[in-house]
């Protein structure tokens, strides 16, 4: 089973157990789909159907793509540990064929805090990739909210990630005549991004999320030979139920 759909549906499946729930899960669990651009030259964009997890029980808690432990208390949130689950690998049939070496998913471990400030939630994480690369992946963001409407809250969200020199030369540089190419090997980036998250009533206990979120690549990504955008794009749908 692919990393990116493992994690998730084992975090699901112990989540939505009846001994889970009897002990005390608050939050939602439901279904999603997820949508994200490919980033590199010939791919298309990829959609998956899977759970969509943000509650926590007990100590443990899931948030969409990161999932951990919750180790103190620390400031106006926790210390956490935990990991996070980014659709990093490259699925580009037309540079694989050219003879462009296959990159696998990260495999993120790291420390993490989600404060909720007076001025609204701000969430920090730093990452190592135990996977192929070797590099670092550093996240910090902003989370505000409005009440837009009785069947409306809306969430902006602003922020910015850090990938190391590491994490960079594996997933976007090139070996000399890798696939025809020459050879590149970018730096560390920093990538800023703008998200809109949205949460809406649909019965009682249930709920319809939203999310769109708006990367743009830093050009030590976007100058590589087998990136094919400057800015990504990715989304999902969910409908979940609440537990109290």
């Amino acid at each position: 089973m692919p990393a990116n759909r493992s994690i998730p549906l084992l975090v699901f499946a112990l989540f939505s157990s009846p001994a889970a729930l009897a002990e005390g899960y608050t939050g939602d669990l439901g279904l999603g789909v997820f949508s994200r651009q490919g980033i590199y030259r010939g791919e298309s964009t990829q959609t998956d159907v899977l759970p969509y997890v943000y509650g926590e029980w007990g100590s443990f808690f899931g948030r969409v793509d990161t999932f951990g432990y919750r180790v103190m208390p620390l400031g106006h949130g926790f210390l956490e540990i935990g990991t996070r689950i980014v659709q990093d690998q490259m699925e580009s049939d037309s540079l694989k064929q050219a003879g462009v070496r296959e990159r696998n998913n990260s495999r993120l471990l790291g420390v993490s805090t989600f404060q909720f400030t007076p001025i609204g939630a701000v969430q920090v994480s730093l990452m190592q990739d135990f996977g192929d690369s070797e590099g670092m992946l550093a996240d910090a963001s902003w989370i505000g909210r409005i009440k837009a409407a009785d069947w409306l809250t809306l969430y902006p969200e602003l922020g910015v990630e850090l990938l190391s020199s590491k994490y960079t030369a594996y997933y976007f540089g090139t070996d000399a005549g890798e696939g025809g190419h020459p050879a590149y090997e970018p730096g560390m980036a920093l990538n800023p991004y703008l998200a809109i998250h949205t949460s809406s009533p649909l019965a009682e206990n249930w709920n319809l999320a939203f999310t769109l979120r708006n990367k743009a690549l830093d050009e030590e990504i976007s100058n590589s030979p087998i990136v094919g955008r400057n800015s990504r794009w990715n989304a999902y749908v969910a409908v979940s139920y609440e537990f109290k």
